[in-house]
Formats: C-alpha cells, sequence, structure tokens
C-alpha cells in the first residue's frame, strides 16, 4: 500500500461528515474521539476535526497533522474499507506521539470489532 495520503483518501464534503456523525461507531480515547463507519470504495478515508477548544490555530493544525499522519502510517492495518473520522480533544496539546500510536491503534481495533461496521 502507498505510503502518501492521497487527495481522495480525505474526507471533505459535509455530507460525508454528518454521514459518520449519524450512523458511526464511536471509540473515545483520552486524546480524541475516533468515529468508524465502513463505505462502498475501494479504498479508506480519514476526515480529521479540531474545534478551538484544542487550542489556538497552531495547536489545532499541529493536532489535525498528527490525526492524518496516523492515519496514513497505519492504513495498511485497515482489513476493508472504511471512513474514520478523528475528533481532537484538548488533551492531545500534552501528548506525545508514541501515546497517539498506542491509543490510535487501539482505537481502530475497537471499531474493527464492531460486526455492523463490516
Amino acid at each position: 500500500m502507498a505510503e502518501s495520503l492521497a487527495p481522495r483518501e480525505r474526507i471533505r464534503k459535509k455530507k460525508d461528515f454528518l454521514v459518520l456523525y449519524k450512523k458511526g461507531y464511536r471509540y473515545k480515547s483520552k486524546y480524541f474521539n475516533l468515529i468508524g463507519l465502513s463505505n462502498a470504495l475501494t479504498y479508506s478515508r480519514v476526515g480529521v476535526v479540531a474545534s478551538r477548544k484544542v487550542g489556538n490555530a497552531v495547536a489545532r493544525n499541529r493536532a489535525k497533522r498528527w490525526m492524518r499522519e496516523l492515519f496514513r502510517r497505519n492504513k495498511d492495518l485497515l482489513e476493508y474499507p472504511i471512513d474514520l473520522l478523528l475528533v481532537a480533544s484538548a488533551a492531545m496539546k500534552e501528548a506525545t506521539w508514541t501515546e497517539l500510536v498506542e491509543h490510535y491503534l487501539q482505537a481502530v481495533g475497537r471499531i474493527l470489532e464492531k460486526k455492523r461496521v463490516r
């Protein structure tokens, strides 16, 4: 699988975000909330959200970069095409990269376990 994050692998339309919020399966982590839902495409996609609660623009942009990087580096672990929405929490400012990776892998594992997502 390619190591880069192609533009088609990013969720950008409001309609897609709303479908995930309404029908997706949630996992709450210390640093972020993960919402997942299987899709009918041949590839997985990711969307990231960081509200002002996370911090100033610098902190929000850093959180979003890190969340996209988590998806990019670990997208080969996804067994089937899935849409993921990562919503940063305020605690993400104090997180280290290794903590984020640990929490992300645990969250994705839980989302993939959901029978209705498959």
